[in-house]
């Protein structure tokens, strides 16, 4: 249930943005532009640097808007889905539904760019998926609803495709003494 409640909440959200943002006017520069993220997001956990687990496996999903600063210099904001997580030795996942709003400064030199930003991110729900059941956690086992992450990433665009991947590091305690960390690799579409 808390799935699809998270789907419909994102899909009005990114309906609702999109819609404002065909509001702009064509004079915009050619940087000043949103579009759709889509791609691979792989999450961990961490103790004191060191895996605790493995990885978790999925997708990401959003919308992003960057506004030129300065020549060579855009800012960058946007709404993401992904399920953070991880998967335990006797195979149990654990997966929080995540709503994210990445914050970023980006750096531009011809078609390539690097990056770097905070995220804060906003688990929506939370369960455990063992082969024949999902199970809700209790309360004192509960993933902390919150976390800022720092991120560096980096990419190319061509035309209004852009390839990027970007290295997340979760600053807030997710569990005791345990830290969120996330991979994405994927592909933004301006419009």
């Amino acid at each position: 249930m808390m799935k699809r409640f998270a789907i419909i909440l994102i899909s009005i959200c990114l309906i609702g943005v999109i819609s404002a943002n065909s509001q702009t006017t064509n004079s915009e520069s050619d940087r000043n532009l949103g579009g759709l993220r889509v791609g691979y997001h792989n999450a961990n956990i961490l103790l004191d640097g060191s895996k605790s687990s493995s990885g978790l496996e999925g997708f990401y999903v959003g919308y992003f808007r960057n506004t030129n600063i300065i020549p060579r210099l855009d800012y960058g904001y946007g709404l993401e889905y992904f399920q953070n997580g991880y998967s335990y030795s006797d195979g149990a996942e654990r997966i929080c539904h995540t709503l994210s709003i990445p914050l970023d400064l980006k750096f531009i030199v011809g078609p390539a760019f690097a990056l770097g930003g905070f995220a804060t991110n906003f688990v929506v729900s939370e369960k455990i998926k063992t082969d024949d059941e999902n199970i809700s956690p209790q309360d004192s086992d509960k993933t902390n609803w919150f976390d800022l992450a720092f991120f560096l990433g980096g990419g190319v665009k061509f035309s209004f495709v852009t390839i990027e991947a970007r290295y997340h590091w979760g600053l807030l305690e997710a569990r005791t003494e345990y830290y969120n960390r996330y991979f994405q690799i994927g592909a933004g579409f301006s419009f």
